[in-house]
């Protein structure tokens, strides 16, 4: 999105947010916050907008209303006096599902922190004080932003000025109270945002002209430059950026705002093009710690130096500064800063190694791998016979949490193809690894493990694989991975061949995956089938019904259709594999779907063997913890241990604390039965979900007084590949003899190393927390 769309002014909507007073903290006071969003605001008036089309949410301390009084009267402003969390959630939530056009812009003003675990930048909300710290996850208010139900506003461009320092360094006696958004179906939307400062910084105050630095500059030059509402958007982001860089020169770094493009659906965010392109905050972090560690010896600077160019083929340099080369060249040079770590680590540096590595991990120098290792990497893999893309994207599924990377074609892989997708995987080096000091395992590192482990590689040999098991240890010692976490994905490698050594032993190879959506009318669906008749690869089914609005029966009639295709010689029938949204798994009874009404019935759950699956959630950060747990649990599945749920887990506990205590009691369980009909059920379902247990059975109707014995004949903790055909099975004897089978059975089994569909427009996701309409 370098530039916005042209808009009429009335097709421009915008959320302006200046928080200065928190009243429950005097201390928190930010004087100027709510002056400089009347100022943004001015800036739409100025252009056009109409004043209908700006939503002003201000928190003003009592000596600033004066001038917004006179300024908001003056440019044709209202606002609105926002002192809770719930004043500018509801615009959010509610008001924008009622707005039209085709840019919204998002600014912000106020106290802010980065959340712990990765969670990102957490915005207070006014009515935030120490012992309550109320706030919004940014992440997740940006994410909500892309739902499908908003009327146009494709174009999104977000400004924040607020702090990014860690939570920790604020020394906070209670931990922040993050007040959630709903989560919804997403869809395609251009968003740009410039926040105020990086990871870990403080956004600068100037507290004599009461404004924060970043607030001014962007609206001298929002002012300046785009009076008819048209930014060039890169042009903004490098002169910011320039400006805070020269002001910083002398004093070394402390502010550095940065900018992010983002695409909803599939959650690419990228770094603003002057980040990547010559990041100037970047060089000086690396010259000064240059300085830091070898001010005292230029003789031995120059020592690695020399040697880190010579094995990365780096020119001489005739520079008169060679710490500003050498700096430019560990950024930008492929596998330069990696080699330089690497020599460090060989010279026992281990102090000045761990500080140039962190700043590889900050800054994304390009190559995790250094020369040495990447040479030796390749020299080993031509050792392996011809992997296919389906080998390959297994592997890779199985090994790594490197969303989106994958090859494709139905033909062997080359040298050069393969060692292309490792430096796809090197840009997922795995971060550090909470209550340590050390890293987790990279993608790259991992997926050379399982390719390892993998007993269907008869080509490798023992030799090969103890010479990829000694590569990863150099290259996990030279990268400060954590003691024993090596270990321990090896580990998850072993169970994972030996879990596909049994699926190879039972049943056929070939799949069927449906996603299901519920309509807007009763009895409607849009079921998406697709087929893999054994190759590896998901395509969709060929059939004109397929993604098209269906009753339940013609649904089943289709599935029907689909699996018969996929039927082998001995009769044989893949598992049909149902992917619905997770509100969406209790709520529907797909087994007892019947294909023939009026007729001799046809059930799903008879005609078939089903294993539920859970669609991807909305929010990224919440997908990525399940699948993580997923991942572990699936790793112990064989051994059998079972988590029995009842009503007493759900009983007067909105938030099923009691269910979520034990469910996390046994990290190493893998299996779920929930004995409750379905409205307790449904909410004990959900915590089963998300604490990431991948063998879930419940009953589909509405029944209660269920104890565990009534699950004894599907053998919950028995052989896991024949768990859906005793499902089939109990459902047949349902309809033979149903007072002597109480059950109306449901099971999802979630196999993380078998890929869903792509995520479609269509599907959407919980919005248990959100109401769908708004009194």
């Amino acid at each position: 999105m370098a530039g916005l769309n042209r808009t009429r002014p009335g097709d421009v909507h915008a959320v302006v947010v200046g928080l200065e007073n928190y009243p429950r903290a005097s201390e928190m006071s930010l004087p100027g916050a709510a002056g400089n969003a009347v100022r943004f605001a001015r800036w739409l008036r100025d252009g056009g907008v109409p004043q209908q089309n700006i939503t002003l949410l201000l928190s003003a301390l009592d000596e600033s209303l004066p001038g917004i009084t006179a300024d908001t009267e003056a440019a044709g402003l209202s606002w609105r006096d926002t002192r809770t969390a719930e004043d500018i959630r509801d615009v959010f939530v509610h008001e924008l599902a009622t707005l039209s056009g085709g840019i919204l812009y998002v600014y912000w003003g106020g106290h802010g922190a980065l959340g712990r675990g990765g969670t990102g930048p957490l915005l207070f909300t006014p009515d935030a004080c120490g012992v309550d710290l109320r706030c919004f996850r940014f992440e997740e208010m940006r994410s909500f932003l892309t739902r499908d139900d908003l009327s146009g506003l494709t174009q999104q461009v977000m400004f924040v000025d607020a702090c990014a320092a860690f939570e920790e360094q604020y020394g906070l006696e209670h931990g922040t109270v993050p007040v959630p958004f709903p989560e919804r179906s997403r869809r395609e939307v251009d968003q740009f945002l410039l926040y105020a400062a990086r990871d870990g910084q403080e956004a600068e105050q100037d507290d004599a002209d009461s404004t924060g630095v970043f607030s001014r500059t962007v609206l001298d030059w929002l002012e300046a430059n785009a009076p008819d509402l048209r930014p060039d958007l890169p042009a903004l982001e490098l002169d910011v950026r320039t400006w805070f860089e020269e002001q910083y020169r002398t004093t070394g770094t402390l502010q550095t705002p940065v900018a992010y493009r983002y695409r909803a659906l599939d959650g690419t965010r990228d770094f603003g093009t002057t980040y990547a392109r010559a990041d100037h905050a970047a060089l000086l972090e690396v010259t000064g710690t240059l300085d830091t560690e070898f001010g005292h010896d230029e003789g031995l600077f120059l020592k690695y130096a020399g040697r880190v160019a010579k094995t990365c083929g780096l020119a001489p340099s005739a520079a008169k500064d060679p710490v500003q080369w050498f700096a430019r060249a560990l950024l930008h040079t492929p596998r330069t800063m990696a080699t330089f770590v690497e020599t460090l680590v060989a010279d026992k540096a281990t102090g000045t190694a761990q500080n140039f590595l962190k700043l590889a991990l900050v800054h994304g120098t390009p190559g995790l791998l250094s020369v040495e290792e990447h040479t030796d990497l390749k020299n080993l893999l031509v050792q392996v016979p011809g992997l296919s893309p389906a080998m390959v994207n297994r592997l890779t599924r199985a090994a790594t949490s490197a969303v989106g990377v994958q090859v494709t074609g139905d033909k062997a892989l080359s040298l050069t193809q393969l060692m292309k997708h490792i430096e796809r995987l090197e840009e997922f080096p795995g971060g550090r690894l909470p209550g340590t000091n050390g890293f987790r395992v990279p993608a790259v590192v991992a997926f050379t493990q399982y390719l390892a482990l993998h007993t269907d590689l008869a080509g490798v040999s023992p030799a090969l694989r103890m010479k990829l098991g000694h590569w990863a240890d150099r290259v996990a010692g030279r990268l400060f991975v954590a003691p024993g976490e090596l270990s321990r994905v090896r580990e998850q490698a072993e169970k994972w061949d030996e879990g596909l050594e049994g699926a190879r032993a039972s049943g056929p190879s070939g799949r069927i995956v449906v996603q299901i959506h519920p309509g807007d009318t009763e009895d409607s669906y849009t079921c998406v089938v697709w087929t893999d008749p054994g190759t590896g690869e998901l395509s969709r089914y060929g059939h004109t019904d397929n993604g098209v609005l269906l009753g339940s029966a013609r649904a089943v009639q289709l599935i029907d259709k689909a699996a018969r295709s996929l039927t082998t010689a001995d009769g044989a029938v893949p598992v049909v594999e149902i992917v619905m949204q997770q509100d969406d798994l209790p709520a529907l009874a797909v087994h007892a779907w019947d294909g023939a009404p009026g007729d001799v019935p046809v059930l799903l759950g008879v005609e078939q063997q089903i294993a539920l699956r859970c669609a991807p959630m909305a929010s990224t950060d919440k997908e990525d913890r399940r699948r993580d747990l997923l991942r572990r649990r699936w790793a112990g599945r064989a051994l059998g241990r079972v988590v029995y749920l009842d009503e007493s887990h759900a009983a007067d506990d909105p938030r099923a604390s009691r269910a979520y205590g034990t469910l996390r009691a046994d990290p190493e369980a893998a299996r779920v039965v929930v004995c409750s009909g379905r409205r307790a059920g449904s909410a004990l379902v959900r915590v089963a979900l998300a604490s990431g247990y991948p063998v879930i059975l419940w009953d589909s109707e509405d029944s209660h007084g269920l104890v565990p014995e009534d699950f004894a004949p599907l053998q919950p903790e028995g052989d896991l590949d024949g768990l859906p055909a005793r499902v089939q099975t109990y459902w047949a004897q349902t309809q033979a003899d149903g007072p002597q089978h109480p059950l109306r059975p449901a099971l999802l089994l979630e196999d993380p190393d078998r890929p869903l569909p792509p995520v479609l427009s269509l599907t959407r996701s919980s919005v248990a927390e959100e109401e769908a309409s708004h009194p």
